[in-house]
C-alpha cells in the first residue's frame, strides 16, 4: 500500500526546496469556496464543501453495480474524526501522512487496499485538523500523544482487543506513540516511510531541510493566505515541470483543511519523538518499509527502527518512486507480515 506523506504534487516539500520556501513566506487572507474531495464510488462523485462550511451536493449517474463504503464520524478526545471501516478479519488501523487523508488509499491504493482488507478489518481516517475530520485551532493541539491518543481511541471505538497499528510517515509516528505509550493496545506494527525519527542532531541536512520546507509553508499561508502563498510558489521553477503539473500542485494545496496547514504542520515539526533508545520497549512483530531518496521518509529513520525494535523487519525500495512502481510486491510484504502475525 504505496502511500506517501504528501502526495506526489508535493515532491517540492519533500526534497526540501527552500528556494520556494523562503519565497512564499511573509502577509493576507486565505480565499475559501468549495472544493472537490473524494474519489468516485460507483460512479458516484460526491462534492463536499469543505468541514468548516455547511452546504454539501452528491451527484450520482446511473450504474449497474454499488459499493457501499461504511463511512462514518466519531467523537475522539473532543473532535469529530471521519473515518471508514471494511473487510473482514483482525483490526487493523492506518493513519494518513501529514497533509494527507482517507482519499489517499481510495484514489492511488485501491488495488492494494482492496487486497488487504479481504485479510484485515481496515479501519482508514482523516487525522485531527485533515481531511473532513475536525481538529484544535492551535498549533499545542497537535503533538504525537495527541495524535497516538486519537489513533488508539479510534481502534477502541471500532472493535475489542488488540489491533494491528499503523501509518505512512506521519501515520507511522503516530502508530509508534500507540506501540510504546499504550502497548495493550497493539497486536504489530506496519510502518511505512517513517518521518525524520530520533534527536535533531541525528538528523542529515537534507532532512532538516525537509522540515524547514514544511515550517515555511505553514507560516507563508498564516502570513500571505493560501492564494497569494501557491501565487508565489507556482513563478518559482521547482515548483513544478509544466504549466498542468502547476495546476495540479495548486489544486492540491487547495483541497487542504486549513487546520492541518495553519496548525498541525507546526504542532508536529516542534514535537519531540521518543528517545531512540526507547524503540527497544516495542515487543510486537514490526514491518518496516522504507525508500531512498526523500528527506521527509529518510531510511535512516527506517534503520533505526530496525536496529533498535527486536523483531523488526525492514524492507527497503531503491528510489522513491519504487514502492509506487511496485506495489504489488508491497501488498505482498504486507500480506505475509500478517500471515506470519496470525
Amino acid at each position: 500500500m504505496y502511500m506517501p506523506v504528501l502526495q506526489s504534487h508535493s515532491e517540492w516539500i519533500e526534497r526540501g526546496d527552500l528556494t520556494i520556501a523562503r519565497a512564499c513566506s511573509e502577509p493576507s487572507a486565505e480565499s475559501k469556496g468549495i472544493r472537490l474531495i473524494g474519489p468516485c464510488y460507483a460512479r458516484s462523485t460526491v462534492f463536499r464543501a469543505p468541514r468548516w462550511s455547511t452546504s454539501c451536493l452528491r451527484k450520482t449517474r446511473l450504474c449497474t453495480t454499488v459499493e457501499v463504503v461504511d463511512e462514518q464520524f466519531a467523537e475522539i478526545n473532543g473532535h469529530q474524526l471521519r473515518y471508514r471501516l471494511e473487510g473482514d478479519g483482525p483490526l487493523a488501523v492506518f493513519g494518513h501522512g501529514l497533509l494527507g487523508r482517507i482519499e489517499q488509499v481510495y484514489e492511488e491504493n485501491a488495488g492494494a487496499r482492496e487486497a488487504l482488507t479481504s485479510s484485515v478489518r481496515l479501519l482508514l481516517y482523516d487525522a485531527r485538523g485533515h481531511g473532513e475530520s475536525a481538529g484544535p485551532a492551535q498549533s499545542a493541539g497537535y503533538t504525537w500523544e495527541s495524535m497516538g491518543r486519537d489513533m488508539s481511541a479510534l481502534a477502541a471505538h471500532a472493535g475489542d482487543g488488540r489491533a494491528i497499528f499503523g501509518g505512512a510517515s506521519m501515520g507511522a509516528a503516530t502508530a509508534l506513540w500507540v506501540a510504546l505509550e499504550q502497548p495493550e493496545f497493539v497486536r504489530a506494527l506496519v510502518l511505512v516511510m517513517p518521518p525524520p525519527l530520533g534527536h535533531e542532531p541525528m538528523r542529515a541536512a537534507a532532512e532538516k531541510q525537509a522540515i524547514q520546507v514544511l515550517d515555511l509553508l505553514s507560516h507563508a499561508v498564516e502570513n500571505f493566505g493560501l492564494e497569494k502563498t501557491i501565487e508565489l510558489a507556482k513563478a518559482f521553477p521547482g515548483f513544478a515541470a509544466t504549466p498542468e503539473e502547476a495546476e495540479e500542485r495548486a489544486s492540491w494545496l487547495r483541497q487542504q483543511n486549513p487546520l492541518a496547514l495553519l496548525h498541525a504542520i507546526r504542532g508536529l515539526v516542534q514535537s519531540p519523538f521518543h528517545d531512540p533508545e526507547e524503540y527497544r520497549r516495542i515487543n510486537v512483530p514490526t514491518l518496516v518499509i522504507a525508500h531512498e531518496g526523500v528527506g521527509l521518509h529518510p531510511v535512516r529513520a527506517a534503520q533505526l527502527l530496525a536496529d533498535t525494535i527486536p523483531n523488526c523487519r525492514l524492507v527497503v525500495g531503491s528510489d522513491a518512486a519504487y514502492w509506487r512502481n511496485n506495489s504489488d510486491e508491497m501488498v505482498a510484504e504486507i500480506h505475509g507480515f500478517l500471515a506470519r502475525v496470525g
